[in-house]
This record gives structure tokens, C-alpha cells and sequence, in this order.
């Protein structure tokens, strides 16, 4: 027959009538259900009989209903192929199928039951014997089959909030639910995140919204995996509740986990039914709680990661975003509660750590407590000490649900957890770990990643740890009271050695400069990094930078002294150079106040350092004079050398060129005797700029040349680097300009390497300076912003200075006089401030020309006068030339090319006499250009000739303009 089935009770046929139809109640209903069942089970042969017996009854009440097998698969869902091999009693039935045939053919409770039990028994022979039956009868009106689709869910609430992502996630998991994953199985999604961040609300809402997907039902079980003064629910037990769920009498229930799981499972397949798992505790507990087959969606949450589910799609549920946490505080709060731009609300959602539970709870307090302002909430929750205590209403506490994930953890964790919170710093590593508690490293780095996979850890980059705030005042709260005094300072001083060795290994391959040094520890440490290169101790105190500042801050003067001293030459190439500065300030006033004479000695001279790179030159030298008094008291010669050379540095960017030589001198000797190679290398470094300076370059090449060979030799690519970087000065003003580029790359690439950016931004400066001088004037204007930006970026005046007023060049040489006049002027300024007397005498000659273009010729005449003047003083002739050749040009522009022509030649003879080919052209030049116009052709045109020859060997910029000026003259004598 074709068409849909009527579930109408027709006659049973006449077998089921001698029995069944007598029954007058319900009651005697089930005890001819046991009698059939034992019936047909029994002399069949176990399970294959009972199969039978199931078939059997199967298509007796298909055939009562006077339906085909295509009838009833057309209104089931199962195929009429199935439903012919059930019958047939050659399958056992899934139990799933046997509730869509009991639908389809219209059975009431009792057939349905008659039905489910045998199809029971066709599953487990030896469950459906005399007392499974009588505990039925004893069950009432429990029913196996599934009466009506279950939704369990909680309610979903309103003020659920954000997680558009992670809801997106969970939407496609649900489309794709049918279908399976990739192999077919289940699709099961594992939410993990640490207690109060909102994972079972997330799942909840998410659930809600899909549950369409599922028209088998919702099922929704807590394991209770961290719930106060509960044990977590066994695998078994959740077992139960979910078949009991199912509709399954507890009668029928398995007592075996393995059985009960397989039955579970089969009441699921071919369904589509959504699982949440709640609260669970470990992979062991929900694995028995999955179904087998496509069609469900598993949803689990947990504190812990659940990392033995290789099949699920991972979701590490992680704190608010600010916008979604200031959302949920004024939802919560109500939405005419505070002011949507409030100032107050970006600091209340940062002290809660933008955790869902701790802003629910303080937005309930605000809409509870009308007078409480949101500045008296800010005010509460600023106290370290107290804002847990404030984080709790009468039924939900932050510190509660820390407690649970706490006590969860085995005894190990607990330990590390506890003096972790100890950690002045907002960070650690598996060393840090193994330090403060004595434990090896391998030992360290396996608790920090379990204290991870419960979410008591936070990790953002590998091998780093940390505690979300909030968790971090719990562990810190929880220690104070449980560790002790005696505990508590064993594992911050077992922490502190391990900060004080690394530090100074670190320093030692990063400084620069040789000096005495941090006082190193002899204190045992459990486990130490490999600082075996400077890249390595580079990247591990970027890493650790934080945490030695906040070490520093809480140390004692000792501890503080030496951690300070071992972050000098960090800080010095890092910066920021007025944090390193208030450091070495107060590491030098605690030194002074206990009487560590040596230690104030070292942090003056540090400090000397800063102030130097911060462009504050007189303070340096004053402070490297105090470290070398002291040294010179104690008899440290180490010392003194290295306040000498600091010294002489500072007085050779103060313009004292001869002073900072004899200062180098000194240091040179010192560090000779002591046999200090890298001390050695920086004095004589010291020396060749000086001379260099002075514009005795055959003696600069030769100290620079050296310098270089020991530097190479002692595997020191910083002080190579600069050594290239001064070599390449001397090659420039030389005038080989090929020589001073290939030397800048290399350096250049060096100090890349090494991440150095004020090294990088000296080289980038030097480099535009040489394609100034090659006329390549909108590469110098890229390289040179590039290396003002570094400057700025690291508060470095004197570069800045400097970049600004070749930028300037680059604008007068390009035309832009307005321009150029304007980054000179904020050169000058700086200069002057910082009592840069070598920067501000070159800049008077280039502010000069820059009047001279704009047509101010008194004012250009007044700065070319002070720029030749303290050229002079500074014994610079090829300086002093090269303004003399700018006065000339200003001379033909005010009174005509008979007063240029004398300044020229004088530019000439100060050229040619310093040995500065480049000056001298440039004087043939202009002197060739006032013949001409005084009509003396032959004489301009023998110096013209000859300023070309230069020009041209030298390859500078002014060789082919001033070639084309020579074709014209010899244009004009061939035409008389």
C-alpha cells in the first residue's frame, strides 16, 4: 500500500490477543511484555535469538497496521532494506531506529515498550532476564523510547555580549555537523579558558542559537569539573544522566562504563542531537561521553586544555576585547547607568582584566547601589591588596572560582603556582621557575606547562609565561599566606641570583667599552640559559627587561647596585636613555649611602655613558672625573682607565680634539699593561677620530687601521662596526668617496646584525652626507630621514641635530632656500643648548650660505665671519677654506669679481697647503669664473681646466656643470 501511514491501534494479530488482550492494566501489559521477552529470547540462543524474536515482533506490528516495509521506511527515515533485514532477525537494531519505527507505525506506550524491550534484549541477552524485568515493572511508566524531542539548555540570558568570532566558529561547527569531520566522526568543539572568562556562557548562547540545527534534541550536563565542595562527576555518572535523559529506565542502564558508553552510543546514531559538556575536568571524564557517528555536535568547556581530543576544534576563550567589556559593564550596569564616554570606564574594565565575570559583578554593584559613583568603584579597585575582596557579591567570588582551579591542582603545580606569585615582574621563564623553587630545568618548564594547559597561565610568546592580573594577585595573595616569611625569601633570592649571573653574562658580550664591571654571583643556580653569543644575551634581556626593572625596584641596595650595573650596556645601545639615566642616578646615590665605593665609582661612569648619548656632554664629563677620583682612591687602574676614555670621548664631542687625544693616551697605556684588548681597541679608536678631527688623516687612518685589527681579533663586531663607521669619515673628507661608501655598508650591515639602531642611525647619517657630496640629493634626503627618525625615536639630540642640518644642504642644493633655512635654524638651536661647539661652527657656515641665496647679505657676511673664525681657532684649514670660498662667492655679489677673485685665491692657498683637493677645485673654479669676467680668458681657462682635472678624478658633483662652463669659454676664445 502506498501513501502515509495512519497511527491508528488496529487489532493485534490473534497470538497477541490470547495475552495482551486480556490485560486489563498497564501493570499486566508489562508482565506479558517479560513473559514474551523471556519467550523469545531463551530458547533462541542468547543474542541471535532474541534478534528473532525482535524481527519477529517487528513485523507483526507492521502487518497489524496492514503497512508495507516502504510505507514505514517512507515515515521513519530507516531504509525498507534495513527494515527487511531487521525483521528477518539477522541485525540487532540500533535503539535509535527502533524510537523512528515505534513513531512511524503509531504504537502507544505499551507496544512501544513491548517493542523497546525486545529490541533491548537483542543487545544484551543476559540484561533482559527475570530481575532487568521486574526492576521495569517496579520503574511505572519509565519509557525507553523517545517521546519528544529533549532540550535541556539552560536559559540563555540578555546580557550576553561580544564573542563574534568565536560564536562565527561555532555556527560553521554546527553546519558542518551532518556531514562529520574530515574522517567522517563527530564534530566536537573543546572550549578552554581560565574560570570567570565566560566559557559555559559562551557555549550556552551559542548552543541557543543552533539548537535548530538539532531537531533530536539539546542535551546539557555540568560535570562539575572545579565546582566548590563537589567532586567531579565520573564518566559513568554523567553516563547515566544523559541515558536517563535519553528516556532510558535506569533499569536498563549497563553497570559496566564501556557498555553503558556503547549504548549511549548507539541511542544517538543516525541523530542529530547537540551535546554540552560542561565544566569538565579531563579527557578521561567526557571521551566515553562522545557519540561515534556524524549527525551531533559535541560542545565541551573546561578550565584545562583538553589536549588528549585530537579530533576537536580547538577555542581558547580568552579575556573581553576592550570595546565588548565596556559593552557588557553598561549592559549590565544599565544602559542609563553610566555615561557611555565616561573616563572612568576604560580603567574599571582594565582592573577587572576584562574578564566577564569580575565586570558583571562590579556593573551589578553599580546598578544596585545607585549613590556608588564609578570613581568610588575606581577608587576600590585600585588596592591590590583588597580588589579580590571586592570582586564578590552574594553569590559569585572571583577568589572562589580561583580556589577551585587551585585545589585542582596536584601538589607540584601547587608549589610553583604559589612562588610565582612572588615574581616582582610581569613575566618568568622555565629558568626563573626552576630558580625559585630548586628544581631542574626540564622539571620547571613541564609544571609551567601543565599551570598553562589549566589556564592558571597565560603564554604570548614561547618559553614566556604570565599571569593574567587578576590571577596574579590570587597567587600572590594565596602565597604570602601559605609560604611563609622564611619561604618566601629563599625563592626571591634564589630567583635574584639566577637575575644577577644571567644579567652580567649578558653584559659581558653586549658592552662596549671596558670596565670594571657588575660584581658577579657565587650563588648555586639550578639552571641557567647558554648566553654563548651577543645575539643570544641581546634577546634575553629584551625578554627578561621587564622583570629586572621591576627586580631593581624591589631589591635591596646590594641586589639593586649590581643588577643595575649589569644592565648598563643594554641600556645603553636600547635606551630609553632617561629610564637608564634615573637608574644609574639611584644605583650611584645607594652605592654612596652604604659605602660602596667602587659600586658609586661604576654607576657614576655608567651614568657618564647616558648622559653622553643623551647629549648632555659637560654633566659627563663631570661625572667621569668623580668615577675616576674614586678609582684613582681605591687603586683600581681598570678603572681609571675606563673613566679616562670616557671622558676623552665626551671632550672630543665638546671640540677639545687635543684634550680628548691626551685623555686616550692615558687610557691606552693603562689598558696596554693590563693586557685589556677591547679596552685597547677603544682608546686607539678614540685617538684616530680625534686626529681625524684635527685633519691629520694619515694619523687617523693609522690608529683607526689598528684599532680595527684589534677588534677583529677579539671578536668584537660593535667596535668593528664603528671603527668602519670613522674610517669611512677620513675616506670622505679625503675625497674617496667610493672608499668611505663600501666602508658604511659594511658597517651598516654590521650594526644590523647586532641590532644596534643608534650604531645603525650614525652610519645612515654618514652615508647621506656622502651622496651629498656625489650630488645624489634625493637619496641622501631618504637616508637621511631615515636616520633622523631613529635619532628621534631614541631622544638622541645631537644626531638629530646633526641630520637636521644636512637635510638642510640637501634643501639649499635643491633650491629650496626657505626650507633649508629652517631646519638650520632648529640645528643651530640644539647645537647651542648642548654646547656642541663642533656642530655649531659648521653650521654657521651653512646658515650663511643660506642668507647669501635668500639675498641677506649682511647677516651671511656676519656667519661666514664666526665660521672662519672658529675654524681658525680648531686649527681646521680645509674648513677654514672651504668658508673662505664662500665669502668670495658673497664678495662678487657685493662688490664684483676683483674682491671675490683675492678670497679666492686665499681659499686656494689654504686648500692646497691642507692637502683638501676638493676645496681647491672649487676655488680654481670660482677664481676662473672672476677672470672671465674681467676678461683675463686664458688665465680661467688654465684654472677652469684644472679645477675639471680634480673634479673629475675625484668624482665629484660639480665636475660636469663645470665642464660644460669650460666648453663655453673655449666656445667663446675659438670664435675671436
Amino acid at each position: 500500500m502506498g501513501g502515509t501511514p495512519t497511527p491508528l491501534r488496529t487489532p493485534m494479530p490473534d497470538r497477541y490477543q490470547s495475552s495482551v488482550g486480556r490485560a486489563s492494566s498497564r501493570a499486566s501489559v508489562r508482565t506479558e511484555v517479560r513473559r514474551r521477552s523471556r519467550r523469545r529470547v531463551c530458547p533462541c540462543g542468547g543474542v541471535r535469538g532474541a534478534a528473532v524474536a525482535f524481527g519477529t515482533l517487528l513485523r507483526e506490528l507492521r502487518l497489524r497496521g496492514a503497512w508495507t516495509q516502504e510505507d514505514v521506511a517512507e515515515k521513519s527515515g530507516v531504509s525498507a532494506r534495513t527494515i527487511s533485514v531487521l525483521e528477518s532477525g539477522k541485525r540487532r537494531p540500533r535503539l535509535s531506529s527502533v524510537t523512528r519505527l515505534a513513531a512511524a507505525l503509531g504504537l502507544d506506550e505499551a507496544d512501544r515498550e513491548l517493542l523497546m524491550v525486545a529490541a533491548v534484549g537483542s543487545r544484551n541477552a543476559s540484561d533482559v532476564g527475570g530481575n532487568n524485568i521486574a526492576e521495569a515493572d517496579a520503574a511505572g511508566s519509565a519509557n525507553p523510547s523517545r517521546a519528544g524531542v529533549k532540550c535541556q539548555l539552560p536559559s540563555d540570558t540578555r546580557l550576553f555580549t561580544g564573542r563574534a568570532r568565536e560564536l562565527e566558529r561555532l555556527l560553521a561547527l554546527a553546519g558542518a555537523a551532518p556531514e562529520g569531520n574530515d574522517a567522517g566522526m563527530v564534530v566536537i568543539s573543546a572550549i578552554d579558558g581560565m574560570g570567570g572568562v565566560g566559557k559555559s556562557a559562551l557555549a550556552v548562547h551559542a548552543a541557543h542559537r543552533i539548537r535548530g540545527n538539532f531537531p533530536d534534541g539539546q542535551l546539557f550536563i555540568d560535570l562539575h569539573g572545579h565546582t566548590t565542595s563537589q567532586m567531579p562527576l565520573t564518566a559513568k555518572d554523567a553516563l547515566d544522566r544523559l541515558l536517563r535523559s535519553l528516556g532510558v529506565p535506569p533499569q536498563l542502564i549497563p553497570r559496566d562504563l564501556g557498555e553503558s558508553a556503547a549504548f549511549y552510543r548507539d541511542r544517538l546514531a543516525d541523530t542529530r542531537t547537540l551535546i554540552v559538556l560542561d565544566n569538565a575536568v579531563s579527557t578521561a571524564q567526557i571521551r566515553p561521553l562522545l557519540p561515534a557517528a556524524p549527525g551531533c555536535l559535541v560542545i565541551v568547556t573546561s578550565r584545562r586544555r583538553l589536549t588528549g581530543l585530537d579530533d576537536a576544534h580547538i577555542l581558547a576563550l580568552d579575556t573581553l576585547i576592550p570595546a565588548e567589556a565596556a559593552a557588557l559593564l553598561h549592559k549590565v550596569a544599565g544602559l542609563d547607568r553610566i555615561p557611555q564616554d565616561h573616563p572612568a570606564i576604560g580603567e574599571v574594565i582594565a582592573l577587572c582584566g576584562r574578564m566577564p565575570l569580575a565586570i558583571r559583578i562590579v556593573a551589578a554593584r553599580l546598578r544596585h547601589r545607585r549613590a556608588l559613583r564609578i570613581e568610588d568603584l575606581v577608587e576600590q579597585l585600585r588596592d591590590e591588596h583588597t580588589r579580590l575582596d571586592q570582586l564578590s557579591d552574594e553569590d559569585r567570588s572571583l577568589t572562589a572560582v580561583f580556589d577551585t582551579s587551585y585545589t585542582a591542582l596536584p601538589d607540584a603545580e601547587q608549589h610553583l603556582f604559589l612562588r610565582l606569585g612572588q615574581v616582582p615582574g610581569p613575566s618568568f621563564d622555565a629558568h626563573a621557575a626552576a630558580n625559585l623553587t630548586g628544581a631542574d630545568h626540564r622539571t620547571a618548564e613541564r609544571l609551567l606547562e601543565s599551570l598553562l594547559d589549566h589556564n592558571l597561565l597565560t603564554q604570548d610568546l614561547p618559553g614566556r609565561y604570565h599571569f593574567h592580573d587578576l590571577v596574579g594577585l590570587y597567587a600572590r595573595a594565596r602565597g604570602d599566606n601559605l609560604i611563609g616569611d622564611d619561604g618566601r625569601h629563599a625563592a626571591l633570592e634564589g630567583l635574584l641570583d639566577h637575575y644577577q649571573h644571567t644579567a652580567g653574562s649578558a653584559h659581558h658580550q653586549l658592552a662596549q667599552y671596558s670596565h670594571p664591571g657588575p660584581e658577579r654571583t657565587d650563588a648555586v643556580l639550578t639552571a641557567t640559559p647558554k648566553l654563548s653569543d651577543r645575539a643570544a644575551a641581546l634577546a634575553w634581556m629584551r625578554g627578561e627587561r621587564d622583570n629586572l626593572l621591576a627586580a631593581i625596584a624591589t631589591a635591596p641596595p646590594g641586589r639593586r647596585i649590581s643588577l643595575t650595573a649589569s644592565m648598563a650596556a643594554f641600556l645603553l645601545q636600547e635606551g630609553p636613555w632617561q629610564q637608564a639615566a634615573d637608574l644609574h642616578s639611584a644605583a650611584a646615590a645607594a652605592a654612596h649611602e652604604v659605602g660602596d665605593r667602587a659600586g658609586e665609582a661604576g654607576a657614576l661612569g655608567d651614568l657618564g655613558r647616558v648622559r653622553h648619548a643623551l647629549a648632555e656632554f659637560p654633566a659627563s664629563c663631570d661625572l667621569h672625573e668623580r668615577s675616576l677620583a674614586i678609582y684613582q682612591d681605591l687603586g683600581d687602574r681598570h678603572g681609571q682607565a675606563s673613566a679616562l676614555e670616557g671622558l676623552g670621548r665626551s671632550r672630543f664631542t665638546l671640540g677639545e680634539f687635543e684634550t680628548a687625544y691626551g685623555l686616550h693616551e692615558r687610557s691606552l697605556t693603562i689598558y696596554r699593561d693590563l693586557g685589556d684588548r677591547l679596552g685597547e681597541a677603544n682608546a686607539l679608536w678614540g685617538q684616530g677620530r680625534g686626529r681625524n678631527a684635527g685633519g691629520d688623516y694619515p694619523a687617523a687612518s693609522h690608529a683607526l687601521e689598528e684599532a680595527l685589527r684589534v677588534f677583529v681579533a677579539v671578536g668584537h663586531r660593535q667596535g668593528e662596526a664603528n671603527v668602519l663607521w670613522d674610517l669611512s669619515r677620513v675616506r670622505h673628507a679625503t675625497h674617496d668617496q667610493a672608499a668611505a661608501g663600501a666602508l658604511l655598508e659594511q658597517a651598516l650591515n654590521i650594526m644590523r646584525d647586532l641590532g644596534n639602531r643608534p650604531g645603525e642611525a650614525n652610519i645612515l647619517w654618514s652615508l647621506g652626507r656622502v651622496q651629498i657630496t656625489a650630488g645624489h640629493y634625493p637619496a641622501a634626503r631618504d637616508t637621511l630621514e631615515r636616520a633622523l627618525a631613529i635619532y628621534l625615536d631614541l631622544g638622541k639630540r645631537d644626531g638629530e641635530a646633526y641630520c637636521l642640518k644636512d637635510l638642510g644642504r640637501v634643501r639649499l642644493a635643491t633650491g629650496d632656500t626657505a626650507g633649508a633655512t629652517e631646519l638650520l635654524e632648529r640645528a643651530m638651536a640644539i647645537f647651542q643648548e648642548h654646547g656642541l661647539r663642533y656642530g655649531e661652527r659648521n653650521l654657521f657656515h651653512d646658515l650663511g650660505r643660506a642668507r647669501h641665496a635668500t639675498g641677506d647679505f649682511a647677516s651671511a657676511s656676519d656667519l661666514f665671519e664666526q665660521a672662519r673664525t672658529v675654524n681658525t681657532d680648531a686649527g681646521d684649514r680645509q674648513g677654514e677654506a672651504d668658508v673662505v670660498i664662500s665669502m668670495a662667492a658673497l664678495a662678487v655679489d657685493i662688490a664684483g669679481p676683483h674682491e671675490g677673485l683675492a678670497l679666492y685665491r686665499e681659499a686656494q692657498h689654504l686648500a692646497h697647503t691642507s692637502n683638501s683637493p676638493l676645496e681647491e677645485a672649487r676655488a680654481l673654479e670660482g677664481a676662473a669664473r672672476c677672470t672671465a669676467h674681467l676678461g683675463q680668458r686664458d688665465t680661467a681657462l688654465t684654472d677652469l681646466r684644472a679645477a675639471v682635472a680634480i673634479y673629475h678624478r675625484l668624482g665629484a658633483a660639480e665636475a660636469q656643470p663645470a665642464a660644460d662652463y669650460l666648453n663655453t669659454l673655449e666656445a667663446h676664445q675659438f670664435d675671436r
